[in-house]
């Protein structure tokens, strides 16, 4: 149904407490799964340890995602 109800399909990033005691880490691949079969480009990642929450290095992989998305050189901005 999700191939068919979307109406663009921008690449997305998942990140998922491996502790997570609100949605099960599972659900990560069915999302996965789901997503990909509805023609949307997915990067994921599991945090150990990290509830329903998020963490510095999931801020960071989310900074790094944008910035792949956009073009925009993070080293470059940081001169």
């Amino acid at each position: 149904l999700l191939a068919d109800a979307i109406k663009s399909r921008p690449p997305v990033l998942l990140v998922h407490g491996d502790a997570d005691d609100v949605v099960p880490v599972e659900a990560l691949s069915a999302a996965v799964d789901g997503l990909e079969s509805a023609g949307v480009e997915v990067r994921h990642h599991t945090r150990p340890g990290l509830g329903h929450s998020l963490d510095d290095n999931g801020i960071r992989l989310g900074v790094e995602f944008l910035a792949d998305v956009f073009g925009v050189d993070l080293e470059q901005l940081s001169d």
